[in-house]
């Protein structure tokens, strides 16, 4: 797991480094909404999703360029959704990745822009030319980001998120809500990988599914996180989740069973992989990570 770990981190700063060379070509300007969309996009976070689009891209011999490029895409989308969700209309969350969130740093219209900016930068990095790839295939991969990250996925999550405060949810129900809201993205992530590497029809809806069962693990024991956790390593506040009645697995289960559920989706996501002869570590490895962080 060390050696996970070390791959991990290694592939964030490389991804760190890639989207800093973005901004620095794309933003023009001199101004406070450049400097919150820096705030928020370089620097921090584990960058588990670009990293499983890296690995997916690796798997299917992709050009490392362009799996390098969609990572960044995709991590600048979860750095959107996280200074909206962390703005008091949504979450109200005041600390994100060990500082300040955005709307706390700048103010709430500079960070709602920010936000708005970022996903708009996403999609023209997507859209920009790719070697190695038809149009065919990078058409169809815009259009299956936009699908996971819109009503459809995670926003539609968001908006259970937000509806579920005041009543009640079945399990049924929080598995959808973190499916869309969180999986969604997760499950985008490795089959953006396999789409870029020419993978077939059934390779690319075995690791979409790989991801959405890694993603639901992981938020489960993200909200396990938030109860359990330390608020040094984790990077934002705990206890949250309690204080404004967001509905988890802990709203049915126990600390130990929720885990265990989680481990129950990582099973489901290795099986759904059992068309290959054989995996790469990181896939396998990838899931005791899930289960047993503490970030």
């Amino acid at each position: 797991m060390n050696k996970f770990h070390e791959h991990l981190s290694s592939c964030a700063l490389e991804i760190d480094k890639n989207l800093e060379s973005i901004l620095k070509k794309k933003l023009v300007f001199d101004n406070i909404l450049n400097d919150s969309i820096y705030y928020s996009s370089i620097g921090g976070g584990k960058r588990f999703r670009g990293f499983l689009t890296i690995e997916t891209a690796k798997f299917f011999n992709a050009n490392t360029q362009n799996a390098l490029n969609i990572a960044s895409a995709i991590e600048l989308i979860h750095s959107y959704s996280l200074i909206h969700d962390d703005l008091p209309a949504l979450d109200n969350d005041d600390l994100r990745r060990s500082k300040p969130s955005n709307h706390i740093k700048y103010d709430e219209a500079t960070s709602i822009l920010a936000g708005d900016a970022i996903q708009s930068l996403a999609f023209e990095v997507l859209s920009e030319p790719m070697k190695d790839i038809s149009l065919e295939r990078q058409l169809y991969l815009i259009n299956q980001f936009s699908l996971k990250i819109g009503a459809n996925g995670m926003v539609g999550g968001q908006i259970i998120d937000i509806s579920s405060k005041k009543k009640d949810l079945t399990i049924k129900e929080i598995k959808q809500m973190h499916k869309l809201k969180t999986a969604s993205l997760i499950g985008f992530s490795c089959k953006a990988g396999a789409i870029i590497g020419g993978a077939r029809e059934e390779e690319i809806e075995a690791f979409e599914l790989y991801g959405e069962n890694l993603g639901i693990a992981f938020q489960i024991i993200d909200d396990v996180l938030d109860k359990t956790g330390d608020k040094d390593k984790i990077g934002k506040t705990i206890g949250k989740d309690e204080l404004s009645n967001t509905k988890t697995y802990l709203s049915h289960f126990d600390e130990e069973t929720s885990i265990r559920k989680a481990e129950e989706f990582c099973n489901k996501a290795i099986s759904s992989l059992n068309i290959f002869d054989q995996l790469p570590e990181n896939f396998i490895n990838a899931l005791e990570f899930i289960t047993s962080r503490k970030f």
